[in-house]
């Protein structure tokens, strides 16, 4: 997969991270953020922090329940604020889980949320009652959010007869292939940028749905993808949190201190993208780290891929969210993450 001269996340990531001025990453971190995932994996799985969402996820015995998945993860961005009075929470649940709770309800509720020809032409008061929640305080970049949902209804109508489960058809157990039907069909998923005169990508948010599949259905089903390892990290502004907390990641001084005074980064600026390109690049060289240790102490488990060990830093971000916070992260507005 290559959409012109635009590098791939893994690659993405190595260029950036080689040339960035104001992140590094730091060998001792790996090694200690190593001991903590190695020491988490029993019976040859990864066990994720808990976080007590089980019960708001998207259901397996839903008809619609691949387009559940493709809706959600669609909506899978900026949910961050800037002070916790005006956060967006549904139901007790805050960021990307009030997201859940609040489609999960609708759903209970009879709303036709998983349904293109409801959704290519939703109403903003539709949404605002889909998504209203605890408080007067509305889901972050909502206009967009309508947009992204009349883009993803109607190309899924003209192209794909109306579900995302003909898209995974096109992919044949493929999650590259499925990653590049999802870019080259719908531009709100194409999360690419200029750095250092090359065109990079990161496909935070179509990776984390491809993956999204894979781990909601097993691997098997709608979730069988023979080459699921080679996706990345999903570069966002929580998991970089949790490397610079574990020490893997560090930034100048210059940038810790506009994150410390809670200045907004530009999306596409050398600085937002060093932090995502970075993180992936520090991701894929944990996870060999990891391979490297389980081959020398000849341990009977597997290598968690990078969307698993994505997954357990961000599970471990929402379990320890009171240290974790001592670090800042970065904030962005935009569709992207």
């Amino acid at each position: 997969m290559a959409r012109g001269n635009v590098m791939l996340p893994a690659k993405s990531g190595e260029f950036i991270a080689k040339h960035a001025k104001h992140v590094k990453i730091n060998k001792d971190g790996g090694e200690k953020l190593c001991k903590e995932i190695l020491s988490s994996i029993k019976c040859n799985q990864l066990q994720m922090p808990d976080t007590g969402s089980d019960s708001i996820h998207p259901s397996k015995d839903h008809p619609r329940a691949v387009d559940w998945v493709f809706v959600t993860d669609a909506l899978n961005f900026c949910f961050w604020s800037k002070n916790k009075e005006k956060q967006w929470v549904v139901d007790g649940f805050t960021g990307y889980f009030a997201l859940e709770a609040a489609l999960n309800r609708a759903i209970k509720n009879g709303v036709d949320i998983t349904n293109p020809e409801f959704y290519s032409k939703i109403t903003k008061e539709q949404l605002l009652d889909i998504m209203k929640g605890d408080t007067d305080v509305i889901i972050p970049l909502f206009e967009q959010r309508i947009s992204v949902l009349h883009e993803i209804g109607s190309i899924l109508i003209e192209k794909f007869n109306g579900t995302f489960e003909t898209c995974v058809k096109e992919a044949n157990k493929s999650a590259i292939k499925l990653l590049e039907i999802v870019v080259d069909n719908f531009p709100c998923f194409r999360d690419e940028a200029m750095y250092n005169g090359q065109a990079v990508s990161f496909y935070k948010r179509a990776q984390i749905l491809v993956a999204d599949m894979w781990n909601f259905f097993n691997g098997t089903s709608w979730g069988q993808f023979e080459d699921i390892d080679n996706l990345t990290m999903f570069a966002d502004y929580r998991v970089p949190q949790v490397l610079v907390y574990f020490g893997v990641m560090s930034y100048s001084d210059e940038l810790m201190n506009k994150l410390n005074n809670d200045e907004l980064l530009e999306s596409g600026s050398d600085e937002e993208i060093e932090i995502r390109g970075c993180s992936i690049h520090a991701v894929e060289l944990l996870k060999k780290r990891i391979e490297d240790e389980i081959k020398e102490k000849q341990l009977a488990v597997s290598v968690p891929n990078s969307s698993l060990i994505d997954y357990y830093l961000w599970c471990y971000r929402r379990k320890h969210a009171q240290e974790v916070e001592s670090i800042p992260y970065h904030k962005t507005l935009g569709i992207f993450y």
